[in-house]
């Protein structure tokens, strides 16, 4: 808890107590065009390129982060969000530590900006068509389902181990962790004949 306050500490009252200049109240807001051009200094530019290094290094025949995180790839990522552009330059501004490491353990004050750096790195690089080539990943395809067969991750538990763990994205609205009271933790639970169910309604027929 922050002092003073009621708030939890992944809460963004933090930023505002350590004066730090983005981790905007409220979450990322989808600002239209805040991101169109955004331009970074050579030093911003160096910093985001060590720290793309650092979370994700050369390894097993993949290229490191850095490699991959061209300008152009950096500005395709703000183009689709330019939201992130303002809190991305507050998390590579000067006087946050002179290492990644350093950098990364200043931002868990500023839970919003951190987030926003880790995200632009990653949707940086899974976007590159050589790292989707290289991990296998065709994109999206057009599955055929067929409502009357059993899905075959139903049957592994896939789903019932997504629901126990619970939500784990932070509300855009307050900027807080998600909080579902009351959710279902396993797939017969949502999918059941009580109709107060996230699926109710259902007859109940085994469907395995």
């Amino acid at each position: 808890m922050t002092p003073g306050t009621d708030l939890p500490m992944d809460s963004d009252i933090r930023t505002e107590d350590t004066g730090a200049p983005t981790d905007l109240t409220g979450g990322m807001p989808a600002t239209a065009g805040a991101g169109d051009g955004a331009t970074f200094t050579d030093d911003e530019r160096a910093t985001f390129t060590a720290i793309a290094d650092h979370l994700i290094p050369a390894a097993h025949g993949m290229p490191s982060a850095a490699e991959v995180l061209t300008d152009d790839r950096l500005q395709f990522v703000l183009r689709a969000r330019p939201d992130l552009a303002e809190p991305l330059k507050a998390a590579l501004r000067p006087g946050l530590g002179s290492s990644p490491a350093d950098r990364l353990a200043a931002l868990a004050d500023e839970p919003t900006n951190l987030s926003v750096l880790q995200l632009t790195i990653v949707a940086g690089y899974y976007t590159d068509k050589r790292v989707r080539e290289l991990i296998g990943y065709p994109g999206q395809m057009a599955l055929e389902l067929r409502s009357w067969e059993y899905p075959v991750y139903l049957q592994e538990g896939l789903i019932d181990a997504v629901l126990a763990r619970g939500p784990v994205w932070r509300d855009p609205a307050t900027g807080r962790r998600a909080v579902s009271a009351g959710a279902p933790q396993t797939y017969a639970e949502r999918w059941s004949t009580d109709a107060r169910s996230p699926e109710g309604g259902h007859d109940g027929r085994d469907r395995t």
